[in-house]
């Protein structure tokens, strides 16, 4: 492995010699925080068995790399796993790496060339300007004592983020909220409460909470249809049966004066239409039988400039539910499957939903137009995540603890 320097043009000429060794991805494109290096894998599949032993190389004329590459076989896969320079400047470094593939001892000199090396892999690598960046840091609040457990999900009401929860070992559902942006949770006495349902969705219009579905924790094949509406001081039952099946672990948007209940699951499996409801969730009606597939499971929802905005793998709105769009321009480190979205000061974010086994590291996400997207910085992550989101106080605050005897709450510091 090497890495001369020099320099080098942005654009890769034809290589038909060379077209039995083909490269995922074919273009490399990155986006970086300052001083934020990450690794990165490149994939070569070969259509040919090259009988006698090689070398390879792959030169970085432009310091992108770091010269700690290792490359590893099987089959006829190769995968290199490459380090971005911990020193590269704030902007955007765009280039090629050559790849050479060799006879002799030496790839940087190559004298015996398989045929069709070198190769060359265009690359996009973009580090933020932290001028650029919407807050200056997360910081991490942990409570442990008399609070709420197990099965709970985040919202908000009246610029106070809003905690409901499936009290198990209480055998009923509670209420929490805080005035101080997580620091301490009171729990609201209210007059009713919603039966106790477990993965059940909430929606804010910033107003009031709702809440929907839900399976019983004594019986997790029991789907819930019910609707429920917090005022800030009681709940009320807008449907004890809603016209759409029973489900838990599906998602809900309060936009405009509909209010949506998206996808989620049953014993059955997964379910993938989209109910409406034009009365405050009295009544419902179907206005959508499937989602796009590459939109993937939905794990949350929210009102985008008076649309429905749903995340999965990727992201789509509708303005009526019934037809979708999906955006695109992600980074790389999109994070896939998060059940935290919320939008500040006009700006959607995106933080992964943290879970230690995911891969590859996904990065918190913005955007203010849906198409061009930057990363910002990210947070601390312990555990699994409640669902959720809240943006209240100019901040955006996340809990971790589901399933827990304690929480963590964690904000963003202007």
């Amino acid at each position: 492995m090497g890495l001369p320097p020099g320099g080098g043009g942005d654009t890769p000429q034809p290589n038909p010699a060379g077209a039995w060794l083909t490269f995922n991805p074919s273009r490399v494109e990155l986006s970086l925080l300052p001083n934020s290096p990450t690794s990165f894998n490149v994939v070569a599949t070969s259509t040919k068995v090259i009988s006698a032993p090689v070398n390879v190389a792959i030169i970085d004329t432009k310091g992108v790399i770091t010269n700690q590459t290792r490359i590893s076989s099987s089959g006829l896969t190769y995968t290199a796993t490459l380090n971005t320079n911990p020193a590269l400047a704030a902007g955007t470094h765009t280039g090629n790496f050559e790849i050479r593939v060799c006879y002799d001892a030496n790839p940087l000199v190559c004298s015996q060339p398989v045929e069709g090396s070198p190769w060359q892999l265009p690359y996009k690598i973009t580090v933020a300007d932290p001028a650029s960046l919407h807050y200056a840091r997360w910081e991490t609040v942990i409570e442990i004592g008399p609070s709420f457990r197990d099965n709970f999900a985040l919202s908000h009401r009246n610029g106070a983020p809003v905690v409901v929860t499936a009290g198990t070992y209480a055998s009923q559902m509670a209420t929490w909220t805080s005035a101080n942006l997580g620091n301490s949770w009171t729990e609201v006495p209210t007059s009713r409460l919603p039966p106790l349902s477990r993965d059940f969705a909430l929606a804010s219009d910033g107003n009031a909470v709702y809440l929907s579905g839900g399976d019983e924790p004594m019986d997790p094949n029991n789907h819930l249809s019910h609707v429920w509406k917090f005022d800030g001081t009681n709940w009320t039952q807008k449907t004890a049966a809603a016209e759409f099946p029973g489900r838990s672990g599906h998602v809900m948007a309060k936009v405009g004066n509909a209010l949506y209940v998206v996808a989620g699951s049953t014993t059955a499996g997964d379910m993938r239409n989209v109910w409406r409801s034009d009365n405050d969730g009295a009544n419902w009606s179907q206005v959508a039988s499937s989602l796009p597939a590459d939109l993937g499971k939905p794990t949350c929802a929210l009102n985008w400039k008076g649309s429905l905005l749903v995340v999965g793998d990727r992201v789509a709105t509708s303005t009526d539910g019934a037809t979708f769009t999906l955006t695109g321009g992600y980074p790389e480190t999109f994070p896939k499957g998060s059940t935290q979205c919320a939008v500040l000061d006009n700006r959607l974010y995106i933080s992964p939903s943290d879970n230690i086994l995911k891969q590859p590291v996904q990065d918190v996400v913005s955007t203010t137009d849906l198409v061009n997207w930057q990363i910002e910085r990210p947070r601390a992550q312990t555990g699994a995540d409640a669902p959720g989101m809240a943006a209240v106080g100019g901040r955006l605050i996340v809990i971790t603890g589901r399933g827990t005897s304690s929480l963590a709450t964690y904000r963003t510091v202007p």
